[in-house]
């Protein structure tokens, strides 16, 4: 197996998370924000090397979504039980990834094999809506801001998102089902 440049770097999003925690947890807000755009910005760059380059790699597709779910899960626990953001948001959130990977476990027993997922619109909102979130609230937190109104509905809104991936998965997940069998 060969090294890629693009899951050197996924790899480094997930040796981040623990760290993310750490600052989190010690109410190093500043030091989270930049561990987190530092775990941002390798997720971009990963993406953007394996396409450029043709870097792509089975484990890279494998490596990619498991260190997203684990950067933003781990960030959206934390920040609840920190009190930064609600807890139904981060169950919302965890619950999903849950979701997702236990139909893609169910659907490997199914298929028996490999199952090959693809990121739909949605997936990649509701991604993009979960990172601002964080984002946001981390720099509300960092900053002493009272936005209490901007990120309800910020949080909301990645709730809705969320929840609406969740949904669709679900449902192509029960029709390739279905149309196996």
């Amino acid at each position: 197996m060969v090294v890629t440049v693009p899951n050197l770097l996924t790899l480094l999003r997930l040796c981040s998370v623990p760290f993310l925690i750490t600052a989190l947890i010690y109410k190093r807000v500043g030091l989270a924000i930049a561990i987190f755009i530092f775990a941002s910005v390798t997720d971009v760059l990963d993406g953007y090397i394996a396409r450029r380059y043709h870097q792509r790699s089975y484990l890279g597709t494998l490596l990619d979504p498991l260190a997203d779910k684990v950067l933003l899960d781990g960030a959206f626990i934390t920040m609840a039980l920190m009190r930064y953001s609600p807890p139904w948001l981060a169950v919302t959130v965890v619950s999903r990834d849950l979701l997702l990977v236990g139909g893609v476990v169910l659907a490997a027993v199914f298929f028996g094999g490999v199952v090959e997922v693809r990121p739909t619109v949605l997936g990649k909102a509701t991604t993009f809506f979960q990172v601002v979130t964080v984002f946001a609230t981390l720099l509300v937190h960092r900053l002493n801001l009272s936005t209490d109104h901007f990120l309800g509905v910020l949080e909301v809104a990645t709730f809705l998102v969320t929840l609406a991936s969740g949904l669709d998965y679900i449902y192509r997940g029960i029709k390739a089902l279905s149309e196996e069998f």
